[in-house]
C-alpha cells in the first residue's frame, strides 16, 4: 500500500451509508408485510428529461442543441432492520453531469447494469454491521442517482468519483462519530484493490463534516500505446483507468436547517507516477463546490451551485489524463447552477439552468471547440 493511503486509512475509518443532499429526496418508503422476511420498504421513481444546450457535439443526446430522454426509472425494495438486512434498486437510470457529455439511460446500464445497488448487510449491533455486494461509493457529498441531489446535474468534484463498487464494506458508529471501510473494485473495473473510506463527525443535528479518502493498492490495466491512448483493461470492464490508478482526499461541511441546507466540498485527486500503466510523471487535480437550497415554502424550493476545477496534468501524464474533466492538462473550469422545484406528494418538476466557462483549455465545447456551455434541463415525475 502506497504511504498517501496508509495515511488516509490512518486518518479514515470511513462512514456507513451515504451523504444525501436535501431539499430534493424521495419520500418515505412505503412498507409491507413479506412474511417470512419481514417488514419490507419500497420506494419508486419515473422520470424524464427535456434539455437545450449551446455547443453540442458527438453522437446520441449530446450531438443535440435539444432533445429528451429518461432519467429515472427506478424500484427500490430493502429490509433495513434486524439482524439480516438486504437493498435492492432495479431499474433504468442517468446521470446528468456539469459540463459533460450527455448520455442515454442505455449507457449506464451497460456500464453499472440494471441492478446498480444491490447488497446484504449483517447488523449484529445496533452500531456495526457489515455490507458485501454492489455498493454505492463512500466517495463525496453528492447522491449518485439525481433524485438524491439538490441540482438535477452532479457537480464537478462528483465527475471524478466512483458511482458504485462491487465489495465489503464495515460501518461503525460511537456517538457523534460514524465510520467505514470499503474493500472494492473502484470504478466497477471488476478487480479487487482499493480502499475507501468516509469518517463523519455530527458536532449536533444541524451540523457535520466529513473527510474521505479513495486509493488503488496496486494498479489496473494497462496503456499499450501512450501516444494513441490505446488502454488494455485486462479483461476488466467499465474501468476509468485514469482515475482507479489513482487517490482521492476530499472534505465537506454541511449546514442542514429547517429551511435552508449548505454544502462546500474540496476534493484532491492525484494519479502517481505508475510504469505499468505507462506514465513516469505524477499529475493531479483539485475540485470544489460550495451547493445550497432555500425551503421557500413546503412544495416550494430553490437550489444553487458554484463548481470549481482546475488539472495540473504534465508530461506523459498529460496524454494518459486529458486534464482529468477532458478539457487537457492544465485547463480550468467554472460552473454555476440553479435550480427551482416544484414538489408535491407524488408529483415533481423542476428547471435547470447551467453555465460553464473553460480557460487554458485544448479540448472545448462543440465543434467550434468553444470554452462555454449554457444548459437548460426540465425534468419532471413521479415517487412514492
Amino acid at each position: 500500500m502506497s504511504k498517501s493511503i496508509a495515511f488516509a486509512f490512518g486518518l479514515l475509518s470511513g462512514l456507513s451509508g451515504l451523504a444525501y443532499a436535501d431539499g430534493f429526496s424521495i419520500p418515505p418508503p412505503l412498507k409491507f408485510n413479506a412474511g417470512p422476511l419481514g417488514e419490507l420498504d419500497v420506494q419508486g421513481v419515473a422520470s424524464a428529461m427535456g434539455f437545450a444546450q449551446t455547443n453540442p457535439a458527438g453522437t446520441g443526446l449530446n450531438g443535440k442543441n435539444f432533445g429528451a430522454g429518461i432519467t429515472n426509472g427506478l424500484i427500490s425494495i430493502s429490509k433495513p432492520t434486524g439482524l439480516i438486512q438486504f437493498y435492492l434498486t432495479a431499474g433504468a437510470y442517468n446521470f446528468p453531469n456539469l459540463g459533460q457529455p450527455f448520455h442515454s439511460a442505455s449507457t449506464a446500464l451497460q456500464d453499472f447494469t440494471a441492478l446498480p445497488s444491490a447488497y446484504l448487510t449483517i447488523a449484529p449491533l445496533s452500531n456495526f454491521s457489515v455490507s458485501i455486494g454492489q455498493l454505492p461509493t463512500l466517495i463525496g457529498y453528492t447522491g449518485v442517482l439525481d433524485y438524491n441531489r439538490m441540482n438535477i446535474e452532479g457537480g464537478f468534484p462528483w465527475t471524478i468519483q466512483p458511482s458504485f463498487s462491487r465489495g465489503i464494506q464495515i460501518n461503525y458508529s460511537y456517538g457523534p462519530v460514524s465510520a467505514s471501510v470499503s474493500w472494492n473494485d473502484g470504478y466497477f473495473s471488476n478487480r479487487y484493490n482499493v480502499i475507501s473510506g468516509l469518517l463523519t463527525y455530527t458536532i449536533n443535528p444541524e451540523n457535520s463534516v466529513s473527510l474521505y479518502a479513495d486509493g488503488n493498492t496496486g494498479h489496473t490495466g494497462t496503456i499499450n500505446d501512450l501516444s494513441t491512448l490505446r488502454f488494455s483493461k485486462n479483461g476488466y470492464v467499465d474501468s476509468s483507468l485514469v482515475y482507479d490508478n489513482s487517490n482521492i482526499y476530499g472534505l465537506y461541511y454541511t449546514y442542514s436547517g429547517s429551511h435552508f441546507t449548505i454544502t462546500p466540498e474540496l476534493q484532491y485527486m492525484y494519479t502517481p507516477i505508475n510504469r505499468a500503466f505507462g506514465t513516469t510523471q505524477s499529475s493531479n487535480d483539485i475540485s470544489a463546490m460550495i451547493h445550497a437550497d432555500y425551503y421557500l415554502t413546503k412544495n416550494w424550493s430553490i437550489a444553487a451551485g458554484v463548481d470549481y476545477e482546475h488539472a495540473n496534468s504534465t508530461g506523459e501524464a498529460t496524454a494518459a489524463t486529458g486534464g482529468y474533466f477532458g478539457y487537457g492538462a492544465g485547463s480550468s473550469a467554472f460552473g454555476v447552477m440553479i435550480t427551482p422545484t416544484y414538489v408535491d406528494n407524488e408529483y415533481f418538476i423542476r428547471d435547470e439552468l447551467s453555465y460553464v466557462h473553460l480557460t487554458n483549455y485544448s479540448s472545448g465545447f462543440g465543434a467550434g471547440n468553444r470554452p462555454d456551455q449554457f444548459r437548460d434541463i426540465l425534468e419532471t415525475g413521479i415517487w412514492f
